[in-house]
């Protein structure tokens, strides 16, 4: 069988590129070990998700039934889960990668570009709060009205607040107040710049720009803050979007369909038993030893356990759970592979509960009037009116941990939790999926992930107990959770020269930042992408180094130095009524 790209994987960096190169015209095989879609990003039913991780323990008697489920238990180690499952177990979509989607961005412009928003739905975050202490959080104010209507906030903290989130929602490059700080610790650049306390600084650093820890750099975390400055008002006051059933998972199945309503062949469920690549006289060169003469045949051959055919393709795309970076021509295992200083192994623990978490926020208590000790006027016996606590229940939120915030927990990092229920599609009524992230600097084994996580779990369920309840309120007990951590994968950076004529491009390595994850694996997508292009069309390879996810904001070079791609100009060519109609064929 016979294809220009074979793509083995159906993360969302991979099913973007196979949305994109079959909008293009070429002819697309996909590949997925799993019988799901989405990869390490996929959303997935309690049953699935049970299955998954005893696939994935290191304890498990059974031996890896193939080379990628042995990668994937290298990287997902330290797994512990409930032995039983809650009941209506598959009416729940569980997320591997938690995220939010900023409503400004690349992912959301594939989204739209692509068609491919036509097959998801979102809902808007409803909050970001900062755990406080039990049963109570911290406002993190992100607008000028939520500024405004703070009262634990003094005047002046308000105006030295406001002067910073408009220096931050601007052309902040160049400015006085940056110069020479743009790798300065951003925590302290809060303090000194802008001469913001601890509480809002804080605030600001770890749920408004999502930092990781204390010293994360100030420009990125600017150029986060305005990226999400900007989303607010777009499709809500939040600038935040959920996915419905899942998120990511639910969308890299979109982009899926997407390439197979353009022709993409799709197979999964099956096992990648080899990849055989092409002699060196199929990867001759033209005389300027630059330009790759393209083959009058496929060259890249991919087998498949009990599957009879071999998929023949010039290009294949592919996660590194199918190909290590020792695949790629000349490579050797210590120069071939990256992890860039950005992605962190991550603590995750995934928790299934049967009372919303209420948010009190700790500035109405600050504020409240005190109690009168004196019998109040009126009849005998009647009680006083007392001062309300504006407490509310929450279907879609992140809670967020600063350093330091809880007893045995995190000195370092700051722990994301996000919490979906219902109204995300993602879980029956009455019951709501936790999600915890804690990133981990050292990569050094340390205490297992239950121990690094139970004491944030213990801490959000205080919330589902709020004070204005009765005494005899009692927390919600857990009826599932799982526990492990996540190794993130070791690939080569696309714009490594070593790798510039190579026709087997591996995903680069992504950023685990919960509002980040979407975009990044776009820009991937997209560099992933053009690289596949020129090899195929046989042009050279750009002057211009092809941006990782990490170089944000730089524009892609698409047009292959001097060359010009024969007739793609863009990643996403422009929809037209035949891309509307043929969703109906899916």
């Amino acid at each position: 069988m016979d294809f220009d790209v074979v793509v083995l994987g159906t993360g969302l960096a991979e099913s973007i590129a196979a949305a994109a190169l079959s909008k293009a015209g070429f002819k697309v095989a996909h590949v997925d070990n799993n019988q799901y879609y989405g990869g390490d990003e996929a959303s997935l039913t309690l049953d699935e998700l049970a299955q998954w991780a005893d696939a994935r323990a290191t304890d498990s008697e059974d031996k890896p039934t193939s080379e990628y489920l042995a990668r994937q238990r290298a990287r997902y180690t330290s797994i512990t889960r409930s032995s039983t499952l809650p009941p209506q177990s598959r009416q729940y979509a569980v997320s591997l990668a938690p995220s939010i989607v900023p409503s400004l961005g690349s992912h959301i412009d594939s989204l739209i570009a692509s068609g491919v928003s036509r097959y998801g739905s979102f809902k808007l975050l409803e909050k970001v709060a900062i755990y406080d202490r039990p049963g109570y959080v911290q406002s993190v104010p992100g607008s000028k009205e939520d500024v405004f209507k703070s009262k634990a906030l003094s005047l002046v903290e308000k105006r030295r607040l406001m002067r910073f989130l408009m220096f931050a929602a601007g052309e902040f490059e160049g400015k006085k107040e940056l110069e020479g700080k743009e790798q300065m610790p951003f925590l302290q650049y809060l303090r000194e710049t802008f001469t913001l306390n601890d509480k809002p600084a804080n605030a600001i650093a770890y749920a408004l720009a999502f930092c990781i820890c204390a010293n994360d750099p100030t420009l990125p975390a600017l150029q986060r803050i305005r990226q999400y400055l900007r989303s607010a008002g777009r499709y809500g006051a939040s600038p935040f979007l959920v996915g419905h059933y899942g998120g990511l998972g639910e969308t890299a199945q979109g982009f899926c369909r997407t390439s197979a309503v353009k022709g993409g062949t799709y197979i999964l469920g099956r096992p990648v038993s080899g990849v055989k690549c092409p002699s060196s006289e199929a990867n001759a060169t033209s005389t300027d030893e630059k330009t790759p003469v393209p083959s009058a045949r496929s060259v890249h051959r991919v087998e498949l356990e009990e599957f009879d055919e071999s998929l023949t393709a010039r290009v294949v795309l592919s996660s590194s759970d199918y190909l290590p970076p020792t695949s790629l021509p000349g490579a050797t295992s210590s120069s071939s592979s990256s992890i860039p200083d950005t992605v962190y192994q991550v603590a995750r623990c995934i928790a299934i509960i049967d009372k919303p978490l209420v948010f009190t926020p700790t500035e109405s208590t600050d504020e409240a009037p005190s109690t009168a000790t004196e019998e109040p006027a009126g009849e005998p016996g009647e009680e006083a009116d007392q001062p309300s606590t504006p407490s509310y229940e929450v279907d879609t939120a992140v809670l967020v941990f600063p350093p330091n915030t809880l007893p045995n927990a995190s000195t370092t990092t700051a722990a994301h939790l996000l919490v979906t229920g219902e109204g995300s599609m993602s879980a029956p009524k009455g019951k709501w999926i936790l999600n915890i992230s804690l990133p981990l600097l050292s990569s050094a084994s340390g205490p297992s992930a239950e121990e690094l996580l139970r004491p944030y779990l213990d801490a959000a369920l205080t919330l589902t107990a709020p004070p204005s309840a009765s005494s005899e309120v009692q927390p919600a007990e857990p009826l599932f959770t799982l526990f492990y951590i996540h190794h993130p994968a070791s690939a080569p950076s696309l714009s490594d020269p070593a790798n510039a004529d190579s026709d087997i491009i591996i995903t680069p390595s992504c950023t685990t930042l919960l509002p980040a994850i979407a975009d990044a694996a776009t820009q991937n997508a997209e560099a992933m992408f053009w690289k596949a292009v020129r090899r195929l069309k046989g042009t050279r390879e750009p002057q211009k180094a092809v941006p990782t996810d990490d170089e944000k904001g730089e524009e892609v070079e698409k047009d292959g130095g001097d060359s010009e791609l024969d007739g793609i100009e863009s990643f996403w060519p422009p929809l037209d009524v035949a891309d509307v109609e043929s969703a109906d064929d899916w």
